[in-house]
């Protein structure tokens, strides 16, 4: 598990889904899972604001990304755009067959139940299929922390996410299922 700092405000997070690859200068990659089964390919990775999954079926590409409003991304085939607010729930069905469902929620906690949530969330890290640690920028709180752990057969492709910020007391909670 690797160590960094900066994360954006709880706020400004926004979930998309894109119909096409993403350029990789437009994200700071901090850690990468790839993932290749007989119909799909995917590369999992932690970024400053969230996660990317980004999937290749049947010759044609969908990128996940958990980023902020001022991360500049293509405005070209969005096919979901939310806010990371509360509790939320979509799917879309795609031209290549591929469906997506995607549950995603914002938990804003008190201090005490944060610090046991994240104490929780570093052992769990510890064999996550994907895992990034974040140097604290506050001596009095926890770096942020980015858990992926994911399940895949020819079929589908499961992804959980968890992504602390510290700072706000808050944790984002992701599931994603993609059908092929």
């Amino acid at each position: 598990m690797n160590v960094r700092s900066a994360r954006p405000k709880v706020n400004d997070l926004i979930f998309r889904l894109i119909g096409r690859s993403i350029h990789p200068e437009l994200y700071t990659t901090l850690a990468t899972a790839e993932i290749k089964q007989k119909n799909f390919s995917a590369v999992l990775k932690v970024c400053e604001t969230g996660h990317i999954a980004c999937i290749q079926h049947n010759g044609k590409a969908v990128c996940e990304i958990l980023t902020s409003f001022q991360n500049p991304l293509p405005s070209q085939k969005r096919l979901l755009e939310k806010p990371v607010r509360g509790c939320r729930s979509d799917s879309v069905q795609l031209e290549s067959g591929l469906y997506y469902q995607v549950s995603y929620q914002l938990e804003e906690l008190d201090y005490t139940i944060f610090k046991n949530v994240h104490e929780e969330y570093l052992m769990d890290a510890q064999r996550a299929d994907l895992a990034y640690q974040f140097i604290s920028e506050n001596r009095l709180t926890p770096g942020a922390l980015s858990i992926i752990d994911f399940e895949a057969n020819q079929t589908s492709l499961l992804i959980h996410a968890f992504h602390t910020f510290p700072d706000e007391l808050a944790v984002v909670k992701t599931q994603s299922l993609f059908e092929f």
